[in-house]
């Protein structure tokens, strides 16, 4: 077999396991997600768990690593759209918030997966700084005055509505709502 065969199983083995993380994550909270209920949900023996992954804590940093790969992607996308600093900015907040949103559908565990990022809080610290560096960025071109004053304001509306609408699709709109109503005024578009 060749080494790309074998680096491609290797892959994709990893990538089950991830899944079934996360699978296994929305059932049963952090706390359940034992390594050996992990390796039975993914389908593979315990010591093909531990050759991927070291400890637990490994396993959830590449779920997180993951997940943030598609907020981003979304928040970007979003970003990058047609339309007002308004729209554009709306939309990639409504994209990110999306992502966790449809995620955690339905979980029981919903509330102790975000309380848990803590534990990750340095990579998502990151992203969070990208995300208001890039916001600031798109108010500032658009005219905005104190423009990192109000990335951080509509940041934190698009936070709270993403917490009290439960329905991500509503949760979308009326964030998409919440930055038109909050930056249109302060520029020019």
């Amino acid at each position: 077999m060749t080494g790309t065969a074998v680096d491609s199983r290797g892959l994709e083995k990893r990538r089950r396991i991830i899944e079934a993380a996360w699978r296994l994550t929305l059932k049963r909270g952090l706390h359940g997600a034992t390594m050996e209920a992990l390796a039975h949900e993914a389908g593979i023996a315990k010591g093909t768990l531990y050759a991927h992954f070291p400890d637990k804590e490994a396993v959830f940093d590449a779920v997180i690593a993951d997940l943030l790969v598609e907020l981003a992607a979304a928040f970007e996308q979003g970003l990058a759209s047609e339309g007002s600093a308004a729209e554009r900015i709306g939309a990639g907040l409504a994209g990110k918030h999306g992502v966790i949103a449809r995620a955690l559908a339905g979980s029981p565990h919903a509330a102790e997966i975000l309380d848990s990022h803590r534990r990750f809080a340095p990579r998502v610290a990151a992203f969070d700084r990208r995300v208001a560096e890039d916001v600031a960025a798109a108010l500032e071109r658009a005219g905005a005055a104190d423009a990192g004053l109000l990335a951080q304001i509509v940041i934190g509306a698009a936070g709270g509505v993403a917490r009290a609408v439960a329905a991500p699709e509503d949760a979308e709109r009326a964030i998409r709502l919440v930055c038109r109503r909050l930056i249109e005024p302060a520029t020019r578009g």
